[in-house]
C-alpha cells in the first residue's frame, strides 16, 4: 500500500492518507493531477508520495471533494525561460547540478526545487529556444546531452537529478507485460523546408533520411520508397531553416509508438528514456522515447502507464515559426493557414505581409475608385471648389476670429475650425440630438394621475395633506374619530379600561395606576 502525504498551505506535513484516488500524468503534456481524499486538502497544500516523482501543488478545489493542480513538472512548465536583456538567447553550460540550480533561481522556484552539485552529466554550451517554458526547455537541454530529468521529493524539497538517459532493449515484451504498439514502416524520408521570402525567392532546403533513419542531404530512397513532406518554417533565414528542417526530419523518423501498462515494480522508466517494444505474435519491433507517465492509484494500489513515441498514430507538426527579426524560435503547432503570399494564421494568430505588388494593386484600385467617384460628382466638385475659393478669400481678409460659449474656434493657416460643445449639468452648450428627441416627445404631454399600477401625479386633499406657498407638504394625521392623534410617549387616562388604540390608533401599553386606567403610546 502506497501512502499519500498531505501538507497545509505552508507546506507543513499534516497527515498520511491511505484511502484516496489519484490520477496524475507528466511528460509530453498534462503535467497535472486530480486527487480525491478526505478531508479535502486546502488550496496551496502539497500532495506527495515520498521518494517518487508523484506529487504537486493544490490549486483547484472542486465541490465533489476532489482537488487538482500542477505536478512538480507542471510547476516548471508554468515558468518561462527568458533571455537576458539585450541577448538573443539564454545560453548555459557546465555541471548539470549547477545549471539546474541557476535555472530554478532564475524562475523563482529555488525555495522548493534543488539540484545536487554532484552530477555525472555535464551540459555542453546550449541555447534555449526563446521564451520557452522551463520544463520543456530543461528536457530539451538534457536530451541534447543524452540525459533525462528526474524529480524526487525528499527531505522536504523537490530534488532534481540530471541522469544519463537509459535504453530498455527487450524489456517490453507482449508475453511479459500488457502493451500495444503501432509502427509506421514508411516515415517521412524527404523533408522540404520553406523559410523566408516569397515565390521563387523563398528559402528552400531539402533533407533526406535513409532506410535506417540516418539524416543527411544525400537522397537514397526514391520511387515507392520515397515519402515527401513540406516543413513550413516561416520567416526563417537559410541557415536557421537548414538546422530546423534537419531536426524535424530526425524527429519524424520515430513515427510509431508504444503504450505500456505496468502494475508492479519489475520495470521503472523515466520520461526521456528509450524503449524497444516487441510483439511476438505479429513480429512488430520498434524503438521509441518514453514521452509520458500516467500514474493512477485507488485504495493505495498504484499502477503506472507509459506512453512512448506516438502510439496513437498522430504525426508531429509540420509547421514552425521563426521570430520576424530572424531569431531562432521553437516550432509552432497551433492552427495554421496560408494563402501562399501574404496572409498566414499560426497558433490561432493571423499575420499579414504586404508585398510591393499588393501595394501597387491597392493603389491602382484606389485610383480607379477615385476617378469613378469624380465622374459621378462633377457638379459637387465644382461647388466644392467654389466653396474652397470663398473660404480662401475669407481667410485672407479675416485677421482674427472670436467666439462665445458654447462655440470655440482655432485657426491653422487659412483653415478655421469651429466647434460647439454640448450642454451639461455644469455648463451651457448646444442641445444634443438625443436631448432634442426627448423634448420632442414631451409635446402635448399630460401627466396621468398616480395609481397603484401607474406612475403619475398626486393632488393634496387640502385637509389631511396640505402644501404651503413654499411647496412644503404637511400631513395632518387624525384619529379614527377625527380627533388629534397622540404622538409616541404621550399618556392618557380613562375609567373604562378600553385600549386607546380603538379611538386614537397606534400602539398603547397600560401602566400601573392607583386610580383611573393609565395608558402610554409606544408605537
Amino acid at each position: 500500500m502506497v501512502s499519500l502525504i498531505v501538507t497545509d498551505a505552508k507546506h507543513k506535513p499534516l497527515r498520511a492518507v491511505d484511502d484516496y484516488m489519484l490520477d496524475l500524468a507528466y511528460g509530453s503534456d498534462e503535467n497535472s493531477f486530480k486527487l480525491t481524499c478526505l478531508p479535502q486538502p486546502e488550496a496551496g497544500a502539497l500532495i506527495i508520495i515520498d521518494g517518487t516523482e508523484y506529487g504537486g501543488l493544490v490549486t483547484v478545489r472542486n465541490t465533489d471533494g476532489s482537488v487538482e493542480g500542477p505536478t512538480w513538472h507542471g510547476l516548471l512548465s508554468r515558468r518561462i525561460l527568458q533571455p537576458d536583456r539585450g541577448q538573443d538567447y539564454l545560453t548555459v553550460s557546465g555541471a548539470a547540478g549547477d545549471v539546474l540550480n541557476m535555472l530554478f533561481k532564475r524562475i523563482g522556484l529555488d525555495a522548493l526545487f534543488t539540484a545536487s552539485a554532484r552530477h555525472a552529466v555535464t551540459i555542453n554550451p546550449y541555447s534555449f529556444d526563446r521564451y520557452t517554458d522551463a520544463y520543456t526547455g530543461i528536457r530539451k537541454m538534457l536530451a541534447a546531452n543524452n540525459a533525462k530529468l528526474r524529480l524526487i521529493w525528499a527531505d522536504g524539497r523537490v530534488n532534481a537529478y540530471a541522469l544519463p538517459a537509459e535504453h530498455y532493449g527487450d524489456s517490453i515484451d507482449s508475453d511479459l507485460v500488457e502493451f500495444k504498439a503501432s509502427l509506421d514502416s514508411q516515415p517521412v524520408n524527404h523533408l522540404i523546408g520553406l523559410g523566408t521570402g516569397e515565390l521563387k525567392d523563398r528559402a528552400v532546403v531539402h533533407w533526406y533520411a535513409d532506410v535506417n533513419g540516418n539524416v543527411s542531404q544525400t537522397q537514397s530512397l526514391t520511387g515507392l520508397a520515397e515519402r515527401q513532406a513540406v516543413y513550413d518554417y516561416s520567416n526563417a533565414r537559410p541557415d536557421e531553416l537548414n538546422t530546423e528542417t534537419r531536426k524535424k526530419l530526425i524527429e519524424l523518423q520515430s513515427q510509431g509508438g508504444v503504450e505500456v501498462t505496468i502494475t508492479d515494480n519489475t520495470l521503472s522508466m523515466d520520461v526521456g528514456d528509450t524503449v524497444t517494444g516487441r510483439d511476438n505474435r505479429l513480429g512488430i519491433t520498434l524503438t521509441v522515447p518514453v514521452a509520458k507517465k500516467i500514474v493512477k492509484s485507488s485504495g493505495g494500489i498504484l499502477s503506472v502507464d507509459y506512453e512512448c513515441g506516438t502510439a496513437s498514430g498522430d504525426t508531429t507538426s509540420l509547421s514552425g515559426s521563426a521570430e520576424s527579426n530572424g531569431s531562432t524560435g521553437s516550432g509552432g503547432s497551433g492552427a495554421y493557414y496560408a494563402d501562399g503570399v501574404t496572409i498566414t494564421m499560426r497558433n490561432n494568430t493571423f499575420s499579414a505581409v504586404v508585398t510591393p505588388s499588393r501595394v501597387d494593386d491597392v493603389e491602382k484600385t484606389a485610383k480607379d475608385a477615385y476617378t469613378l467617384a469624380s465622374n459621378y460628382s462633377a457638379e459637387i466638385g465644382k461647388a466644392q471648389q467654389d466653396a474652397a475659393d470663398a473660404i480662401a478669400a475669407a481667410a485672407m481678409n479675416v485677421a482674427s476670429i472670436t467666439t462665445a460659449t458654447p462655440l470655440s474656434a482655432s485657426r491653422n493657416g487659412q483653415t478655421v475650425h469651429i466647434t460647439a460643445t454640448e450642454a451639461t449639468a455644469e455648463g451651457s452648450g448646444l442641445m444634443s440630438a438625443a436631448d432634442k428627441r426627448k423634448l420632442d416627445g414631451l409635446e402635448n404631454y399630460a401627466l396621468p394621475a398616480a395609481t397603484i399600477a401607474t406612475l403619475g401625479g398626486v393632488r393634496p386633499d387640502g385637509s389631511t395633506i396640505t402644501v404651503n406657498e413654499d411647496g412644503v407638504i404637511t400631513a395632518h394625521t387624525t384619529s379614527t374619530g377625527n380627533g388629534i392623534l397622540f404622538p409616541v410617549g404621550y399618556v392618557v387616562m380613562n375609567t373604562t379600561g378600553s385600549d386607546p388604540a380603538n379611538d386614537f390608533g397606534g400602539v398603547w401599553e397600560e401602566r400601573p395606576s392607583l386610580g383611573a386606567h393609565m395608558w402610554e403610546r409606544t408605537g
